[in-house]
């Protein structure tokens, strides 16, 4: 009976130590994807998808995995925790996803000069757990994303300026317009603005060519004045935009404005800026009032 007690004993050591030395950690295969889904002025947000495999013939317990986010100088910029624990089946792979938290001026400062692409470390570290037996593992691994496609998204409501519905600061604040002089056939027309630059970032905002719409109607075309340069020292530039108005159209168009002291004006067009080393042209739109009577126009 002994014997039998000795030989039981004995196997169930065994079964426990082959349990404890053959239970291998989850395995982070590899990076599925990562990719940028919001960009505000303080934080941005990325999808991350990982596959993480169960080497084990077991199911064996996810019970935490942790992300961060890091530059290439390794300075935390960003980062993400597993919601809830999850069960990894025996011999399989599965698909994590995690939307990561990012601090945006960091992020775009880490835009290599070079390739043109954000160059991140993506270091994770986690714990699975099976049969009351507990193993720790760590990953990390380079990471970069073409920013070119993105880059539209760093220069907020472009199309349409003046909506701040979403609660970002706007890019474009329009200050005044006037009249700046008058012709037989065409009214010169300014608009002052200030183009702020909330990421800190280097551009050169080549033109801004535009229509400009009174009820409705094309009345006259303009340009900026001239071309504004943007570091990441300077927060915020004046501008101002010159427009040629046909008298004729604008009287016709505009005659509603008269009881109103003054005429409701769109601008639409598209903003040329170059960023990072490329040449975008993206659709913006504006509404202003010039604040004058038609009669002014007609009594010049």
């Amino acid at each position: 009976m002994k014997l039998w007690q000795a030989l039981a004993s004995g196997l169930m050591l065994l079964a426990l130590s082959s349990c404890k030395f053959g239970f291998k950690q989850p395995e982070i295969v590899k990076i599925q994807d990562l990719t940028i889904t919001e960009i505000k002025i303080d934080n941005s947000k990325l999808q991350l998808s990982i596959i993480v495999k169960n080497p084990n013939s077991y199911p064996i317990r996810l019970k935490a995995l942790d992300v961060k986010m890091l530059d290439p100088n390794r300075v935390k910029v960003g980062e993400a925790k597993l919601k809830k624990e999850i069960d990894l089946p025996a011999k399989k792979n599965i698909q994590l996803d995690f939307l990561v938290n990012v601090q945006s001026r960091p992020m775009i400062h880490m835009v290599s000069s070079i390739n043109k692409d954000l160059q991140f470390f993506v270091s994770l570290k986690g714990k699975g757990k099976a049969k009351g037996i507990s193993k720790s593992f760590e990953f990390e691994q380079p990471y970069s994303i073409d920013i070119k496609e993105y880059l539209p998204q760093l220069l907020p409501h472009l199309d349409s300026m003046l909506s701040g519905s979403s609660g970002e600061q706007p890019m474009f604040k329009l200050l005044r317009t006037y009249v700046g002089d008058y012709g037989i056939s065409k009214t010169g027309l300014m608009a002052d603005f200030i183009i702020i630059n909330p990421y800190g970032l280097s551009f050169r905002l080549k033109g801004f060519p535009a229509e400009v719409f009174i009820n409705g109607k094309v009345v006259g075309t303009g340009n900026i004045k001239q071309e504004l340069v943007f570091d990441e020292n300077v927060f915020y530039r004046d501008g101002t935009m010159t427009f040629q108005v046909s008298n004729l159209k604008s009287v016709v168009s505009a005659a509603k404005g008269v009881f109103k002291g003054g005429i409701d004006y769109e601008v639409r067009g598209k903003i040329q800026i170059q960023v990072m080393g490329f040449d975008l042209e993206i659709p913006y739109a504006y509404s202003g009032v010039i604040p004058l009577s038609i009669w002014e126009i007609l009594l010049k």
